[in-house]
């Protein structure tokens, strides 16, 4: 990997171009009730040090709905002619996973030096590692948009556990819609994150109630095991009736949750009560912080002051990696009738 000690030279305008002019590439951005930036044009139109220079699909009915919500775009059907055309600093592949890995080899050839990934890294962990490996080589800047990575709630909360504020981590429930490796991954990704812990067998399990999912990403609940101990609980609700993402975290010291979303925190201690030799949770002392959380925002801007400042990414291929070994290893268990299988 290239040296990250001295600093890239700053430029007034850094020239971007979304691969992938789907939802959250370009046409969330016409939902009115989102809000806005909402996808990742829209977050390029919106920051100060960046200019859409191009868009590329080769849906040309996505194409086309894009160019209307971003007309002085240059736009193409094939990544190979925008990169042979346009003088690009930024590259967000925003496309379904199976393009994903083709994507990266382009942009490394052609010399790219930042890249946004949307996730997961790619379909299984042998391409995530290739993708890894392709990052590793070419020194590019590579930012993975797992965006919780990217909160000061998600980054006080790994601190606090670190300094073992919560006491011994004890157990963990979790909930997720709409698919397993599009949300579920999520979770994942973030319990690697806060915990500083790796997870080492998963027993997973279909859970054919919960219909609403991506074509071929169904929803399995799950039980996890950290290496330090801890029990996870993954659980899965029907996104036709709402969607979720919450983590709950049992210290010996009190409890955290992260819901709305994980724009909202909520800490509460421990405290001896009326019974004899039992402690329980404090609601007296109980404390929210919310934070606005944006889908696309804060990777970009990660990808742009990890390139300048030359430092690593919260978010890597490394972490992609991690969580894609999670979530094979879930879905393996899930085949085969909940058998324990190992992470590895």
């Amino acid at each position: 990997m290239a040296q990250l000690s001295a600093p890239a030279k700053k430029k007034s305008l850094y020239r971007v171009a979304v691969i992938g002019c789907g939802k959250i590439g370009a046409l969330f951005e016409a939902e009115p009730k989102r809000e806005k930036p909402a996808s990742h044009a829209g977050t390029v139109m919106a920051h100060d040090r960046t200019e859409l220079a191009a868009l590329v699909d080769t849906n040309t009915k996505n194409l086309t709905a894009a160019r209307k919500l971003f007309p002085r775009a240059a736009s193409y059907t094939s990544l190979t002619e925008c990169l042979k055309s346009e003088q690009l600093d930024v590259v967000i592949i925003a496309t379904p996973p199976a393009a994903r890995l083709a994507l990266l080899k382009e942009c490394a050839r052609f010399g790219i030096p930042m890249v946004v990934c949307e996730k997961p890294l790619a379909r299984n962990v042998k391409e995530a590692k290739q993708m890894e490996a392709i990052v590793a080589k070419s020194g590019m800047t590579f930012v993975l948009n797992y965006q919780r990575r990217f909160s000061p709630l998600f980054a006080r909360l790994r601190s606090d556990i670190k300094k073992i504020k919560l006491g011994k981590i004890q157990q963990v429930t979790c909930y997720y819609s709409n698919g397993l490796h599009s949300n579920g991954g999520h979770i994942i990704n973030s319990l690697l994150y806060v915990l500083g812990d790796d997870i080492v067998s998963a027993v997973g399990f279909e859970n054919a109630m919960n219909k609403t999912h991506p074509t071929g990403d169904p929803n399995r609940d799950a039980l996890l095991t950290t290496k330090k101990g801890a029990k996870i609980v993954l659980q899965s609700l029907d996104q036709k009736e709402y969607g979720i993402h919450d983590i709950r975290i049992f210290g010996t010291k009190g409890s955290v949750v992260l819901t709305d979303y994980g724009m909202t925190l909520i800490e509460t201690p421990a405290r001896p009560s009326r019974f004899a030799e039992v402690r329980q949770l404090d609601a007296s002392k109980e404390r929210s912080v919310h934070k606005p959380l944006s889908a696309t925002k804060d990777a970009l801007a990660e990808v742009i002051d990890c390139y300048e400042k030359r430092r690593v990414p919260e978010s890597s291929a490394g972490s992609g990696v991690a969580t894609l070994k999670v979530l094979d290893a879930l879905s393996k268990s899930a085949k085969s009738g909940g058998k324990e299988i190992a992470v590895r």
